[in-house]
């Protein structure tokens, strides 16, 4: 490949190697590098996560270009502080926050520079390391980017010195390929392929991978490669899957927000960039409430906008988190001056994503705690509480929390209730049928026909069993047995049910499931104080359901059985609300 010359100045000196014009050619290549490996990408998400990997990094990188290009930034700083601000906004999930803190850190060494020495660009790269890691919490050997990250930064703090940056850089390229290479044979920690456990091994990281991309596209942008702007073309324009009415997938969330709001205009209203609001405001002074998560799981908490329950929600693209800075817009959006509660279902994206909301929203003077939820019992036993995924038990928080903070309860009682709630809930999942991702049209995980899976995520994350199909009364037997179990000694008197469905399920199985739910609780002597059997937390069109109980006292069944009314929960249910 050719390379640039090197310049020199009058007395022979090698003036720095990457200028502002490398780095603006960087982000070139990058939009063009991810727009042409989204279906690779894809395919190797599709494997152990969702399967929009290529199709997230593809919109976000292509929006980063555009705005550098829009902004026109005079230094590297800037333009790299410009490329984290747009990754972070427009990425979502976990990896989002996690290369925006990346190029942040770039935007800190490089502010106000015109050039980047060998010396700054591995001082860039050992910081952004180093700030991934802590935001994410990974260490080497975990399966994530940090490990095609952290040998890229070591080898070019190791050739610093390096009388030919171009030849650094590639030394750099061939240390980030090893270390993605490596994450084949590494069990996954973090995200959705944690909970295939070993089955996540043999199979590349796609974030580790993707990160190879990132340091080649430096590589070539100091090498002299010229880019061409490409715009982005999400592939869904390319084709609809079949059997959906939708009109461009990349819309479907944007639209089903904006539908959701015109069919309940009373209740819930759309604002631009997919806020969705409580139509009537709750009174100022009260505690409002705040969520971010991924679209795709209609009516999920858009469903919950409204009287009890959440005042302000923001969904990111199907199956990955909103921004950060889309979530720290939704707590403004909520605060009636009492402070706000950011409820944070317990998946890494999710989390990640929270901790620059919150970050955002205390300097913007907001007074805001977040409450993090987890209930599902196939991912952690009690004793590690905070590693639970979130289910749709989170429906018993929101519920609560929701009613003490209509109350006017104070922000540290409203936390209080939440976690109190989450402390005294399980959930367990069953799948029995995938469904497909409307972005790539191929289904988010295998199950045989006539199998069935306990313990599956939202996602199709793997469970705790796999085998044959059983007959209703058997499947209820099973989970609530765990259920059971997990909440031992909590059980004090009586529980509030959740039958979820997962989206492809009937009625008519919900109603025989819950039929045993009932019977089998009174078998043991336990009452229902509370009962909802609905489709609030779906995706797509996953054949299951999951099952939820809280075990409730005195104080949680009073505020439960406070009035609430959304676009698709009302309670009570047996009258008009007053």
């Amino acid at each position: 490949m050719k390379r640039r010359a090197r310049r020199r100045n009058s007395s022979g000196a090698r003036l720095p190697m990457f200028d502002l014009r490398t780095f603006r050619l960087w982000f070139d290549l990058l939009a063009q590098t991810f727009q042409s490996q989204r279906e690779a990408l894809n395919e190797l998400d599709r494997v152990i996560g969702d399967g929009d990997h290529g199709y997230t990094l593809a919109r976000a990188f292509a929006a980063a270009d555009d705005e550098i290009t829009n902004a026109n930034p005079p230094d590297i700083g800037s333009l790299l502080d410009v490329a984290a601000s747009a990754l972070a906004e427009n990425a979502g999930g976990a990896i989002g926050p996690l290369l925006a803190a990346f190029f942040a850190e770039g935007g800190v060494v490089l502010q106000n520079k015109k050039t980047c020495s060998m010396d700054e660009l591995a001082e860039f790269f050992q910081n952004g390391a180093a700030a991934v890691s802590e935001l994410g919490g990974a260490r080497p050997g975990q399966k994530t980017l940090v490990d095609a990250l952290l040998p890229a930064a070591r080898l070019l703090v190791e050739n610093r010195s390096s009388a030919d940056p171009v030849d650094a850089l590639e030394k750099a390229l061939l240390a980030a390929r090893e270390g993605a290479e490596a994450t084949r044979q590494m069990p996954a920690v973090f995200g959705r392929a944690a909970f295939l456990g070993e089955r996540s091994t043999g199979y590349l990281d796609p974030g580790a991978y993707s990160f190879t991309l990132i340091v080649e596209g430096l590589w070539f942008a100091a090498s002299g490669k010229e880019g061409k702007r490409t715009d982005f073309q999400p592939e869904e324009t390319q084709f609809v899957p079949a059997g959906k009415f939708i009109n461009h997938p990349e819309q479907m969330v944007q639209e089903d927000n904006q539908g959701l709001a015109l069919a309940y205009a009373g209740i819930v209203r759309y604002l631009e960039d997919g806020f969705l609001v409580r139509a009537s405001p709750k009174a100022a002074g009260k505690v409002g409430l705040a969520i971010g998560h991924g679209g795709g799981h209609t009516p999920s908490m858009g469903g919950l906008v409204g009287m009890g329950l959440l005042d302000a929600d923001v969904s990111g693209p199907i199956f990955t988190c909103a921004s950060g800075i889309k979530i720290a817009r939704a707590i403004q959006l909520a605060d009636r001056g009492a402070g706000v509660v950011l409820l944070v279902s317990n998946h890494s994206g999710d989390v990640l994503n929270a901790r620059m909301a919150l970050r955002r929203a205390s300097r913007m003077g907001i007074a805001v705690q977040p409450v993090y939820l987890g209930d599902d019992v196939a991912t952690a036993p009690r004793s590690a509480l905070d590693k639970r995924r979130g289910l749709g038990g989170l429906l018993f928080a929101l519920k609560i929390g929701g009613a003490a903070a209509e109350d006017g309860q104070p922000l540290f009682e409203v936390v209080r209730l939440m976690e109190k709630t989450n402390l005294r809930t399980a959930t367990l999942a069953v799948a029995v049928r995938a469904p497909t991702h409307p972005a790539s049209g191929k289904p988010l995980f295998d199950l045989p026909v006539g199998q069935m899976e306990i313990g599956t995520g939202v996602h199709g994350e793997a469970g705790v069993y796999r085998g044959a199909m059983l007959p209703a009364n058997q499947v209820v037997d099973l989970v609530l047995q765990r259920l059971l179990e997990d909440l031992g000694g909590l059980l004090q008197q009586s529980v509030v049910v959740f039958l979820n469905g997962s989206g492809g399920t009937s009625r008519m199985e919900l109603n025989i499931l819950y039929r045993r739910v009932f019977y089998a609780l009174q078998e043991q002597g336990i009452q229902i104080a509370a009962g909802v059997v609905d489709s609030l937390f779906t995706t797509q069109e996953m054949g299951g359901f999951s099952l939820s109980l809280c075990a409730v006292d005195d104080e949680l069944e009073e505020w439960w059985r406070r009035p609430a009314l959304a676009a698709h929960f009302r309670w009570p249910v047996d009258r008009i609300c007053g």
